[in-house]
């Protein structure tokens, strides 16, 4: 039988690393790699960027956290057949209240996000990165973060204005995500104590659930 492709787009400064441990029976996962951005692109813009490296029609997709939200903006400008959304935000209405001076500061470019390249105890706890393996891998993510390509997205993160949910989409969440806390979150599978970090700690259990509504598509 041949494998299906599953085109994976990752969260902020990530590579196909998070998603090495998800097994899916006949699924192959194709990672997509972050574009060159320019620094006007809002995140409608930038994701028919990142859909031009989809290479058939109807093609299902896997985005995690930011990825998911460009996953969404993608469902939104062409015909997909699915699209799976981890730990991520389907629209403005699913992201957290941010204040306005914080709102002020990242617009205006004045948050050091050089500070996100050197991983501490706060970062750990905030992405659910418990054992040391988890933290390996947060610090190697951080260390290889693009901070420019980290400053444009959170500015057309809290600029997205999106409140259209395409239907074919399935959103798997965890209910101790810190980073986009489950409160605001309307979701199709809950991981009861999943973090943001679950598409890699909780792999199995993520495998099983994408691999569950695949076999229904």
């Amino acid at each position: 039988m041949d494998k299906i492709n599953i085109y994976c787009i990752s969260g902020l400064g990530a590579d196909e690393r998070i998603f090495r441990k998800l097994t899916i029976p006949n699924v192959k996962l194709v990672h997509l790699p972050w574009l060159p951005f320019d620094e006007h692109d809002d995140l409608s813009c930038y994701a028919q960027k990142m859909s031009s490296q989809l290479p058939e029609k109807n093609p299902i997709i896997l985005g995690l956290s930011f990825g998911g939200m460009l996953a969404t903006e993608i469902a939104l400008q062409q015909k997909i057949k699915h699209a799976f959304l981890v730990s991520s935000a389907k629209g403005k209405q699913e992201l957290p209240e941010m204040s306005r001076i914080l709102s002020y500061m990242i617009n205006h470019k004045l948050v050091p996000f050089k500070l996100f390249s050197s991983p501490n105890q706060i970062l750990y706890s905030r992405f659910g990165a418990v054992s040391e393996d988890d933290k390996h891998l947060l610090n190697d993510i951080m260390m290889d973060t693009d901070t420019h390509f980290l400053g444009w997205a959170f500015r057309a993160i809290i600029n997205w204005r999106n409140t259209t949910i395409p239907s074919n989409i399935t959103h798997i969440h965890g209910t101790a995500d810190r980073i986009l806390p489950p409160e605001s979150i309307t979701a199709n599978f809950w991981l009861n104590e999943g973090s943001h970090m679950m598409v890699y700690n909780r792999a199995t259990e993520v495998s099983a659930l994408i691999a569950q509504t695949v076999a229904q598509l």
